[in-house]
């Protein structure tokens, strides 16, 4: 029998410490960096020990084909369940934070059983059509725009095995010279046959080839200077193509894993296996390709110098700052000054409660605004009287005593800062003589949400944007942890030609911020335009054609169709913009006929579609234009079969069992902490990640999920669920036994764990899983009354750590069944009081619980 429960998550995530026991634990938890989310599945306990072999991945195979940078990977699982009784496993595959779902398949007992794409409402009233017919039935819909994860749960038969087929597609971005292509391999136990294949082809030569060493995952991109991965082999059939393998034996994925990843015996490998590369640029107009029909322009130029800039620094310094991320702050702040180029200018802005503008000339003359004039600060600042500062060593020098002397305290006005900043930015300008004014640059760096005066979101960003009109600054948003607002953000970039990063809190955050910086710091040219003969390209068949930016080791792509009369030799390029030297032209040098880019169109297009509403924003957005938006976007991924925002993966087999669908949402948290719920929002906006923005491969039994050190969580999560609702009984009750030194006596609880300090147990609806805290830290304040039919007599709710009985120290169902209860999404215990009564403990818990599953 097979039952399937499909996930696909968002990327744009939040930090939390726990879930309501009324949400779908298949969700993940939002609390580390990296581009996979804490999904767990929960360990089932077996009625006596000893407990079941665990299902073997026999083989493991991952196929990368990258053609003029469009990246096809398939993830093939194949995997066996050696017991003699059923066993559900994951198979979980960590998409690129960009990539689009092409395909998917299952192959269980000889039978194959294809996913197909449909319109989101359409998908909806199918999957309910088929539960309604008895069927089993599975259903992906992405809720946000962006997703990375994509979970199957599968009850694999005694002595079956089961293979598991996963496509998706992406255009691969130039980032600081060059491509990276990652794949993220963390399999939860060693594997057989583990190979990973990765194919390049390219019309020019490739001007560098790298495979670093294998990497956690929580470091930024690798540098230059990093070890190779000794264990990859690239082969060179030519100079425009590469074929790269890596497929260790299982000794070395041992030693990998002692390296890099889980130092459990058995756990097997955990990292990003990764490919960079680079090809040779045309000094001209770019590289343009054209294939029956389609055309895909590159442009990234290389003989060009610099263009000066002028950035304004928005330095948050509010209370939620302070500790290691202000010391983060001002550490890379400190090198990122140095990074400033001569001719470059800058400004400092540091902002809490209050705004303050810094004078390096005059300290004491720095203009200061507060929100309700308090402690007789100016309640609109003199900007006039703070001109932008030239990045030479005296000014830098000063800057740098500035950041150091820095504190963190008070609340968080985004509202006046933007503003502020939008002023500095365009006023600071009437003070630069040279002829080439420089661009006018806002990196906005925040960890928290607007707490002090305007706080909603979309009047923040029209307040900027009205202020921001000619010259119009860009303006670049870090947003530093879980708790910063990334969609708004995001948004915020998007709207004022920008675009937006999460930063991680990590011991490489400095790292992280500089490398951001390395991003936006070099300008070649600005305001660039493509243009073609309006005879020559279907006139509403092309992307976006016209960028605020080029900057240095980057790449813009434009793509379309041809009409159909048009020859591919035909057809000539325009790219204008404004460099250092003036206003500059390039003209197409020639074109090159390779396979197939309709596919890369179609994403491109279908990417930028789903934009559009986001970089309007919803305050000013013509309501036709969305729609329309939406609309061709819809036709495409229908036309192509890409999982997107706007459409649904579905998976419908035949079943002897009934189904039951349950849609869920991803709860958010505020400031203090607690669980929210959210309604997932059209085209919600991602982290984007930035985190490593690579995909990740993961199969494995429901007992072997184990954590990625930094994973990304999303804001909203739709989930149809299969089938079972969960099956509760009651045991005859049995002596508790004495309560255990600690928590390590659970044989179970590794299996279910989810961090230092949470658990995935399956009591959401439907028998899916929800996140609990563990309450290693819960101040004791009391003691709560509770009562179980495990055993006579009175309880007391107390968290798990404080009363580990040896009753269930091998059964997870006699926990979970009998003695399980929570409040505030602590996973409890029903302890006996006469046994915690005993219990010599420095902290009493406060429960106001009830939750007792019978």
């Amino acid at each position: 029998m097979l039952q399937l429960l499909l996930l696909v998550f968002g990327l744009n995530f939040r930090a939390m410490t726990g879930l309501p026991q009324s949400m779908v634990a298949s969700s993940p938890s939002p609390l580390k960096q990296d581009f996979a989310s804490d999904l767990y599945d929960v360990a089932r306990g077996t009625e006596e020990p000893p407990r079941l072999p665990k299902p073997e991945i026999y083989s493991l195979r991952v196929e990368s084909q990258i053609k003029s940078r469009y990246a096809r990977t398939v993830v093939n699982s194949r995997l066996a369940n050696p017991a003699n009784k059923s066993q559900e496993v994951f198979f979980s595959v960590v998409l690129p934070e960009t990539a689009f779902i092409s395909g998917f398949l299952i192959e269980v007992d000889g039978k194959v059983y294809e996913a197909y794409v449909r319109e989101k409402e359409a998908a909806k009233r199918e999957y309910e059509q088929a539960v309604a017919s008895g069927h089993t039935a599975a259903h992906v819909a992405l809720s946000a725009r962006e997703s990375n994860r994509f979970t199957v749960s599968v009850n694999v038969e005694p002595q079956k095995k089961a293979t598991f087929n996963l496509t998706y597609e992406e255009l691969l971005t130039r980032r600081l010279g060059q491509y990276t292509h990652v794949i993220n391999l963390h399999p939860g136990q060693e594997v057989r046959d583990l190979q990973v294949h990765v194919s390049i082809s390219e019309r020019r030569n490739m001007t560098t080839l790298r495979v670093p060493e294998l990497r956690s995952g929580n470091e930024i991109d690798p540098d230059q200077d990093n070890k190779v991965n000794s264990l990859a082999k690239i082969e060179r059939p030519s100079s425009t193509e590469a074929q790269v393998w890596f497929s260790p034996s299982v000794e070395q994925q041992r030693e990998l894993a002692k390296k890099f990843g889980d130092k459990k015996e058995g756990a097997g490998l955990s990292g990003q296996f990764v490919v960079q590369y680079d090809v040779e640029r045309d000094p001209q107009a770019g590289e343009v390709l054209v294939n029956d029909g389609y055309f895909v322009h590159f442009f990234a130029p290389t003989d060009l110098k610099p263009l000066h800039k002028r950035v304004v620094f928005v330095l948050d310094v509010s209370g939620s700052m302070d500790g290691r991320k202000i010391e983060q702050l001002k550490e890379a702040m400190t090198a990122i000054l140095d990074d400033l180029n001569d001719g470059d200018y800058f400004n400092i802005v540091e902002f809490s409660y209050s705004v303050t503008v810094w004078n390096l000339d005059s300290t004491s003359q720095s203009a200061v605004f507060s929100p309700y004039n308090a402690y007789g600060d100016s309640s609109s600042p003199q900007l006039g009287h703070t001109p932008a500062f030239p990045a030479t060593e005296e000014y830098k020098r000063k800057a740098k005593d500035i950041i150091k002397k820095m504190r963190a305290g008070g609340g968080t006005n985004i509202h006046d800062t933007l503003k502020t900043a939008i002023r500095v930015a365009h006023e600071g300008l009437q003070n630069i003589t040279t002829e080439d004014k420089p661009e006018p640059i806002v990196v906005f760096l925040t960890d928290g949400e607007p707490t002090v005066g305007e706080v909603r979101p979309n009047r923040i960003q029209a307040a900027v944007r009205e202020l921001n009109s000619e010259p119009e600054a860009s303006i670049f948003s870090l947003a530093l942890g879980d708790d910063a607002d990334f969609g708004f953000l995001k948004k915020l970039s998007l709207r004022n030609s920008g675009f937006a990063r999460k930063i991680y809190e990590a011991s490489d955050t400095a790292l992280q911020l500089r490398d951001f910086y390395r991003q936006v710091a070099s300008p070649l040219l600005a305001n660039v335009t493509f243009s073609y003969q309006p005879q020559h390209v279907e006139e509403r068949s092309m992307t976006r054609h016209i960028f605020p930016t080029l900057f240095s080791g980057a790449e813009l792509v434009v793509a379309g169709k041809l009409k159909e009369y048009v020859l591919p030799d035909s057809l000539l390029g325009h790219v204008s913009g404004s460099s250092l030297d003036g206003s500059s032209q390039f003209s197409s040098s020639g074109l090159v006929e390779v396979s197939s880019l309709e596919r890369s169109w179609a994403y491109l297009t279908i990417q930028q579609l789903l934009e559009d509403p986001e970089v309007e924003g919803e305050d000013d957005i013509n309501p036709t234009d969305s729609k329309d938006s939406k609309k061709k976007a819809l036709e495409l991924a229908l036309k192509y079969s890409f999982v997107t925002p706007v459409t649904s993966l579905v998976v419908v087999k035949p079943n002897d069992t009934h189904a039951i669908g349950s849609e869920v949402n991803q709860p958010t948290v505020n400031a203090g902490g607690g669980p929210h719920y959210a309604l997932p929002l059209a085209g919600a906006p991602p982290i984007s990640t930035q985190g490593p923005s690579a995909g990740v491969y993961e199969a494995f039994p429901a007992a072997e999920l184990d954590i990625l050190e930094h994973s990304e969580p999303p804001l909203y999560l739709t989930t149809w669920l299969d089938t079972r609702t969960m099956e509760v009984t009651t045991k005859t009750a049995e002596d508790p036994g004495e309560i255990l030194d600690s928590l390590s006596d659970l044989e179970w609880l590794s299996e279910v764990r989810n961090g230092t300090d949470r658990v995935l147990l399956p009591l959401g609806e439907n028998g899916t899983a929800t996140i609990f805290t563990l309450g290693l830290n819960k101040t004791a304040v009391g003691e709560v009354a509770c009562t179980t039919s495990a055993y006579a007599g009175d309880g007391v709710c107390v968290p798990l750590p404080q009363c580990v009985l040896r009753v269930f120290r091998y059964d997870f169902d006699i926990y979970l069944k009998q003695y399980f209860c929570t409040s505030d999404s602590v996973a409890g215990v029903c302890c006996p009081e006469h046994l915690y009564s005993q219990k010599t403990a420095t902290t009493e818990i406060s429960y106001s619980t009830t939750a007792v599953v019978d």
